[in-house]
């Protein structure tokens, strides 16, 4: 067991399609993390806040849905760098919102439709990504990636706690940071 995980960490591959994965996954939980104090600030109550955040899970749904049929016609790669391109618009509007003064809940909410859909996107390519590098280590690849995607994911909830909540825009920030992180491992996973 401990030879295949140290085979899949001199695989460059299998590490770039793994950060892409707990890049995404250290965004979503920053976001589930930082949504709930941030909409309390606009107002809405614990009974209210749900509706809000099913925004990014629902979108997501939605993007798995029309992964299998647009990788048949686009190829992965273009699903991919697709998936990236809807994540990082849906924070750049968050952000552009928050830093212009609109503070709703909307504004959150609304804008992180894109990233559901494009993390909808891009986490089914990359998880076959992950497990089809070196397929006869297919089941050490899934243990090694979701590790990846929980150590990040708890990373993203803990880093969210550190900064101030009075908006959307340090949420905003600390979500870009990880998106950004999985766009350049696409970027040099596009080059290998």
């Amino acid at each position: 067991m401990l030879s295949a995980y140290a085979r899949l960490l001199r695989e460059p591959r299998f590490l770039l399609y793994a950060a892409i994965l707990a890049a995404t996954t250290a965004t979503f939980y920053a976001f589930l993390a930082g949504a709930p104090i941030v909409l309390k600030g606009y107002g809405i109550g614990p009974d209210g806040i749900g509706w809000f955040i099913m925004a990014v899970p629902v979108s997501y749904i939605l993007g798995n849905f029309m992964t299998s049929r647009l990788i048949q016609q686009a190829g992965e790669s273009r699903v991919m760098v697709w998936g990236q391109s809807l994540t990082l618009g849906g924070l750049v509007v968050m952000l552009a919102l928050g830093l212009g003064g609109v503070q709703s809940a909307l504004a959150v909410a609304l804008p992180l439709l894109l990233l559901g859909f494009g993390h909808g996107l891009l986490n089914p390519p990359a998880l076959a990504g992950t497990v089809g590098v070196l397929p006869a280590l297919a089941g050490s690849a899934a243990a090694v990636a979701g590790l990846m995607q929980q150590l990040t994911g708890a990373a993203g909830g803990y880093l969210v706690g550190l900064v101030p909540h009075h908006g959307a825009v340090n949420l905003g920030w600390v979500m870009l940071a990880f998106a950004l992180t999985g766009v350049a491992a696409q970027f040099f996973l596009r080059r290998r």
